[in-house]
């Protein structure tokens, strides 16, 4: 009787699976900005504890460094989820 009931999913088209992987990377971004900045908060932080002068040059430098390399790591990150999710880099015709 279970099984009788059972209806397998409807396939997704190419515009919902691109759809979908676009709100799958927005929210992974938006969880890598919230991390970057609350490692910068927690850096700065830290710095201002051990007595360390924080000068406006070297401020932009660490902002620069931890949120440029954070935010570029996840979007790299994102945008290989992005591609395998999406299906943009399946192939219809193999030609290997």
């Amino acid at each position: 009787m279970a099984e009788d009931s059972f209806q397998p999913a409807r396939p997704q088209s190419q515009y919902e699976r691109v759809a979908e992987a676009r709100r799958r990377f927005a929210t992974l971004m938006k969880f890598v900005l919230v991390a970057a900045v609350l490692t910068l908060a927690g850096a700065l932080t830290w710095f201002h504890l051990m007595g360390t002068e924080l000068r406006p040059s070297f401020v932009g430098a660490i902002v620069v460094t931890i949120l440029g390399s954070l935010v570029l790591a996840g979007a790299l990150m994102g945008l290989v989820f992005f591609s395998s999710a999406s299906g943009v880099d399946d192939s219809e015709d193999d030609e290997s």
